[in-house]
């Protein structure tokens, strides 16, 4: 018996063994593949929530807006996520309507691996909305708003703060606390990957650079806390010192901004944003 098994192969066998091992391999490779994708979709997964009009007069913004969200993301994953955590997006249209806001706001609320939203890109939906997010005690980084949200307690940070006068009611208007990327050579390499993105014709500008920097704010937070969640995070954005592609940020105990300029763009039909306040 044991002579048999140590035989020499015959021409047949070594001529099977050698069209067996193209297929071992690749079914190796496969099994392989298999383990490492288990492995990623067990990676725990925390969300983090974007309100913007993607529909309607004002979807321009939206979309400028959700391409930055989307590489911001893409780069936070591939470095191995934050803190063990996978990062999801989830996007919402609210069309620029407050009815709109309040419903997606509430969407936002009930799903508890949604721990911070941004949004909602026009003073009267990002109003209407954060009376939810503070009630739900979901920390909501707010863009583009007017006036003084006492009902947050610090559960709200406000970029893009400015008399309601700002903006314009026949025209697209943005108010934002970073330049123009364009014309940033800091931020040459953001517009670089940022084009590279989109389909449809949508390119880097302020909406987009406000966007991303506030999701690399966020994702500082996760990483200066030990375990992620809404109260964790809020503490965490309050107490923020983080610089920017487009500004630094840090906040007072109302969530102020501290420093930055305060910008107003007006975009043309094409798209481009032009400054209209110095």
């Amino acid at each position: 018996m044991l002579r048999e098994e140590m035989r020499p192969h015959t021409k047949h066998e070594r001529l099977t063994l050698r069209r067996r091992g193209p297929f071992l391999s690749v079914l190796l490779s496969l099994c392989l593949s298999l383990v490492l994708t288990a492995c990623a979709s067990t990676q725990p997964v925390i969300k983090i929530g974007l309100v913007a009009p993607f529909e309607g007069r004002f979807r321009a913004i939206g979309y400028e807006a959700i391409y930055a969200a989307r590489l911001a993301i893409r780069e936070i994953n591939a470095r191995g996520g934050v803190n063990g955590y996978r990062i999801e997006l989830v996007a919402l249209d609210d069309r620029g309507e407050a009815e709109r806001a309040i419903d997606a706001a509430r969407q936002l609320i009930i799903d508890p691996q949604v721990v911070v939203v941004i949004g909602h890109y026009r003073p009267t939906t990002t109003a209407a909305a954060l009376n939810e997010y503070c009630a739900g005690s979901l920390p909501a980084v707010a863009l583009e708003t007017t006036g003084i949200h006492d009902t947050c307690q610090g559960g709200a940070l406000f970029i893009g703060r400015a008399e309601a006068d700002r903006w314009l009611d026949d025209r697209l208007t943005f108010v934002g606390n970073v330049p123009d990327p364009n014309s940033l050579s800091s931020a040459a390499e953001f517009v670089t990957r940022y084009n590279a993105l989109p389909i449809d014709g949508t390119r880097a500008g302020p909406i987009a650079l406000q966007t991303y920097d506030v999701m690399y704010l966020i994702f500082d937070a996760f990483q200066r806390v030990e375990k992620i969640d809404r109260v964790s995070i809020t503490v965490a954005l309050a107490n923020s010192q983080f610089a920017g592609s487009g500004n630094k940020y840090a906040f007072d105990q109302s969530g102020n901004l501290i420093e930055g300029r305060t910008y107003v763009y007006e975009y043309n039909a094409d798209g481009r944003p032009q400054l209209i306040t110095p």
